[in-house]
């Protein structure tokens, strides 16, 4: 076996090499998620109708890009995560801070809730998603007001 014919080898397990530590890097699951479930009210009154949202809160340290979201139904949600680039989708929400609000422009959906609840840029409503969190910790309460 020749000098070049060696170094040929050598250079195509390197390259090969390379090529599958890459390929296992790109089989990255995504953030970690955890369950996140509860209760939405508009001024006590349970929630029927809307698509709840949590937004990462990027001033709160939050930078996932994923929109973690559920539909309201009889004053009750559990969030599905939405890959937006760099994540995965599936059952829950990587750990963080979010802004919450409730998009309402569905057909058939008639929910009376102050527009700031409604836009991720006004809302008031924050929530930690944590590892355990308390009972109750995740129930949103909106106002009409």
């Amino acid at each position: 076996m020749t000098t070049a014919s060696v170094r040929w080898r050598r250079l195509c397990v390197v390259l090969l090499g390379a090529l599958g530590l890459a390929a296992a890097a790109g089989c990255d699951r995504g953030p970690r998620r955890v369950p996140v479930s509860g209760t939405v009210t508009v001024d006590g009154q349970p929630v029927n109708g809307g698509v709840l949202h949590f937004y990462p809160d990027t001033a709160k340290g939050n930078n996932y890009r994923v929109d973690c979201l559920s539909p309201v139904r009889a004053g009750k949600y559990n969030l599905l995560t939405q890959a937006v680039k760099d994540a995965h989708s599936g059952e829950g929400a990587p750990l963080g801070w979010y802004k919450v609000y409730l998009y309402t422009d569905v057909p058939g959906v008639d929910v009376k809730i102050h527009e700031r609840f409604t836009d991720p840029k006004k809302t008031t409503v924050w929530v930690e998603v944590v590892e355990n969190p308390e009972p109750g910790a995740y129930d949103i309460k909106f106002t009409t007001k």
